[in-house]
């Protein structure tokens, strides 16, 4: 049911004191001399005695509403004064019928007065808040004149008799509740709180301000009938008596206040934005007692809803960040403890709402990292790593025995397109290939780009049967999908039909996992290109691929295990690089050591020491080259971080293969483990090959900038080997080139690597780039390289791959060496 409008609600609490007054007049009938004879009972008498009485009790009405004091009840606010006062000065010098009308005048000459040093302060309330006051202390004072009537033994004696005292204790009793009773219809209406909360608030907070309100007026009562004269002591008591009210309701709004700001405060705590918005919007409402509340965040959303009028602003921010803004409906707080919660509460709201838009953002981010973590960018299909996953899944939900097929193809001669036409056609020629897999394909189908120009279909509706007629089945499914690519299709205007190779497998659920049909469907398909074929299907008996590879990497994975000192089988070698300036002449190996390269070896104990050409092919076709680039990296950054404590800083090279710059996580562990070892990020280098460097994935463009951002430095590596070598310098932000050893090797005897070898360098060294030649091997090739200009030169001539503790001694001597230089230096 729809609540009564407060102005009603007034207008009846003021007819029901009319009617009550009225009521009291009908019933005593005015007497005459009843006014004198309640006067006569403190010794105050003659013909001026009864207008005086009046205009005295009007006066002693309206003094009691002057002082104010304000108690917070539920969701708004209560005015207290010294009504009980006035309540026992009216009943006891004026008949019951006149306390109503004389109360009244009182009252509304006050609020008036209240009303209009509000209206001159811009804090004015509502006229029907004013009015329904006026009317509840009015019904409050005829209530408690009719308990005062009827009290018995009240007029026997004269002065203040016992009766009399206990009429007028009464008659305040029954205003106190009826003024309670009326605020907490008023708080209700208004949307203020519960009765039960707002009634109980009142009750504890004002009980003692009931029981020195009714001594006050009694103490009055008695000084006029006593000597008036006693009244001039009162002025200071009641001074100190307002001055005790004022700090006992203080320190109890301030427990309840702060007890309910810390409520509105945990209410705040949301991870949703709106949700967040909206209990800062009920909080701002129930700890101001404003009518209403509205949250305007930066980006323009807005909730809640503010009616006409004045409204209190407040800027929310988290540091220099804006948040947004609050608005209150009503004008600024007066008390300065209103605006110290005000801008507590608004930055509580700001740290609140800036935590669930970020939580927002960091849902929504999380949502597309999870879609880019098993989607390929560039097509929208699975990638490697979801494709294995699901597939896995897929081949556990089929029942034992049921035949699958997996479909590899990659196409052919793709590498024309780019160099023809440039990656961004490659990229579209993708698009459209991929768009034709999902096509031909069924529903069930896993479809899947696993790089590059390769694709992978795993096919699980294969009918049940004879594995010859699952084979067939699955080869004239590659068929149709080799046919369906190889349509011409059109790319800048450009017709095109490109052709794939299709190896297909097919093999009963359970027997194995995907990795293995991966492999397996990887064999035929170069049994396809060898044969000029363009669907082939595996055949076990021409399974050359070694049961020796599936060992190698099994006990790779062991020895990756491995972190027992004296049992590691991986360990690295360290190769310094030797700046080149001075002349030719000088010490071949006198040059200060610029960086050192990190390479990996396998001290197998059954195969003996393996180089990196005998086992890294295999671990970067399978899902062991991430365990593995993580353990190069933390081995390298551990030695690189004693070397600087040791106060050798020399920077680390580690060479980071496709595969790795493929995972979206590659920054991340670079930068815990630089933050782990306190290595600073420019004493790594990660050094990446031009081909890899000039790919058009988005995943591996993302991860370098990542990687550059944390301060890696990044070094070309096998320079001068790829189909545009030179584009590699202004793409991407390089700090180091190194040129490839079989230009170095042949720079002296041939014209082709020795022009290439100088175009490097003079480029270079224009874009302010290191220069680092790879496999120097005699003087001769020293000197034309410093000839040149390169910085520095890395080989045999200088120093071969060497273990940490003799990398540590050649760096020490180093350190002497220059030491006892400087010093000749010096003396010179």
């Amino acid at each position: 049911m729809r609540p009564l409008p407060l102005r009603l609600v007034a207008a009846l609490v003021l007819a029901a004191a009319l009617a009550v007054s009225a009521a009291l007049v009908i019933a005593s009938g005015l007497p005459e001399g009843t006014v004198g004879a309640a006067l006569n009972r403190f010794g105050i008498g003659g013909p001026a005695a009864v207008p005086v009485a009046v205009l005295t009790g009007a006066a002693v009405a309206m003094v009691s509403q002057l002082a104010r004091l304000r108690v917070r009840a539920g969701g708004g606010l209560a005015r207290l004064a010294w009504g009980e006062a006035a309540v026992v000065v009216l009943c006891a010098s004026l008949p019951p019928a006149l306390v109503p009308p004389v109360a009244l005048v009182g009252f509304a000459a006050a609020h008036a007065a209240l009303h209009a040093a509000d209206r001159h302060s811009g804090h004015a309330r509502p006229a029907r808040e004013i009015f329904y006051g006026v009317a509840g202390l009015t019904v409050a004072a005829a209530l408690g004149a009719v308990v005062e009537s009827a009290a018995p033994g009240r007029d026997t004696g004269d002065g203040l008799s016992p009766a009399l005292i206990a009429a007028l204790v009464a008659a305040a009793a029954v205003y106190y509740l009826a003024t309670v009773a009326l605020v907490t219809v008023r708080l209700v209406v208004t949307g203020g709180g519960t009765a039960r909360a707002v009634a109980g608030t009142m009750l504890g907070s004002t009980a003692l301000m009931l029981v020195g309100n009714v001594a006050t007026g009694l103490v009055i009562v008695w000084a006029c009938a006593t000597s008036g004269f006693l009244l001039l002591l009162l002025p200071p008591v009641l001074w100190l008596m307002h001055q005790f009210y004022a700090n006992r309701l203080g320190e109890d709004d301030e427990r309840r206040t702060w007890a309910e700001f810390a409520e509105v405060a945990r209410e705040l705590n949301r991870l949703d934005e709106r949700d967040a918005a909206q209990a800062g919007v009920n909080g701002a409402v129930r700890l101001f007692g404003v009518p209403a509340a509205r949250i305007v965040l930066a980006g323009g959303r807005g909730y809640g809803e503010l009616p006409p009028g004045p409204v209190t602003t407040r800027p929310l921010t988290v540091g220099a960040v804006a948040v947004g803004e609050l608005h209150l409906a009503g004008p600024e707080p007066r008390r300065a403890r209103d605006r110290l919660m005000l801008a507590t509460f608004g930055d509580a709201l700001a740290a609140a709402l800036h935590d669930a838009i970020t939580q927002d953002q960091l849902r929504a981010m999380s949502e597309r990292t999870t879609y880019d973590a098993v989607r390929d960018p560039l097509t929208g299909l699975f990638n490697r790593a979801a494709l294995l996953a699901r597939g896995d899944l897929q081949l556990g939900a089929r029942a034992p025995g049921d035949p699958v097929a997996l479909l590899l193809f990659d196409v052919n001669d793709f590498k024309e397109v780019n160099n023809a036409l440039g990656h961004t056609a490659g990229d579209e020629v993708l698009k459209v290939i991929a768009r034709r897999v999902l096509d031909a394909g069924n529903a069930g189908d896993l479809h899947a780009r696993l790089g590059g120009d390769e694709f992978a279909i795993l096919i699980t509706d294969l009918a049940a049967g004879e594995a010859d007629l699952a084979l067939a089945a699955a080869v004239e499914r590659a068929r149709k999908l080799g046919a369906q690519i190889a349509a011409p299709m059109r790319i800048d205007g450009v017709a095109l039909s490109k052709e794939p190779s299709i190896g297909v497998v097919v093999a009963a659920a359970g027997s194995a996992d995907l990795t293995e049909l991966l492999r397996r469907a990887d064999i035929a398909m170069y049994q396809a290109k060898d044969g000029g074929q363009p669907v082939a299907w595996y055949d076990a008996t021409r399974d050359d691929a070694s049961t020796d590879r599936l060992a190698l990497l099994a006990e790779l994975r062991e020895a990756l295990a491995v972190n027992a000192p004296g049992l590691e089988q991986l360990t690295l070698e360290l190769q310094p690089a030797v700046a080149l300036a001075g002349p030719a002449g000088a010490s071949i190996t006198g040059g200060q050591i610029t960086g050192v390269e990190a390479l990996i070896r396998w001290r197998h104990p059954r195969r003996g020491k393996l180089s990196p050409a005998q086992f890294l092919p295999a671990v970067e076709a399978s899902e062991l080259i991430g365990p593995l680039t993580h353990w190069v990296l933390e081995r390298a950054i551990t030695l690189a971080s004693g070397w600087r404590r040791a106060g050798l800083a020399v920077p680390v090279a580690v060479n980071i293969s496709a595969r790795s710059l493929a995972e979206r996580q590659l920054p991340e562990t670079i930068g815990e483990l630089l933050g782990r070892h306190r290595l600073p990020a420019e004493l790594l280098v990660l050094e990446i090959t031009e081909t890899v460097m000039l790919s058009s994935s988005p995943v591996i463009d993302d991860v370098l900038a990542r990687v550059r951002r944390l301060g890696v430095q990044l070094a070309v590596d096998d320079f001068g080997t790829g189909y545009s070598a030179f584009t590699v310098l202004t793409r991407v932000p390089v700090q180091e080139v190194k040129i490839d050893r079989e230009f170095v090797a042949q720079m002296l005897d041939a014209p082709k690597p020795g022009a290439i070898v100088q175009a490097t360098v003079e480029l270079a060294r224009r874009l302010g780039l290191r220069v680092v030649a790879e496999g120097v091997e005699n003087p001769e090739q020293r000197a034309r390289l410093s000839e040149l200009g390169c910085s520095a030169a890395q080989g045999f001539l200088f120093y071969p791959p060497m273990s940490p503790d003799a990398l540590l001694a050649v760096l020490r001597e180093r350190r002497q060496v220059q030491r006892r230089h400087l010093r000749a230096e010096g003396a010179g």
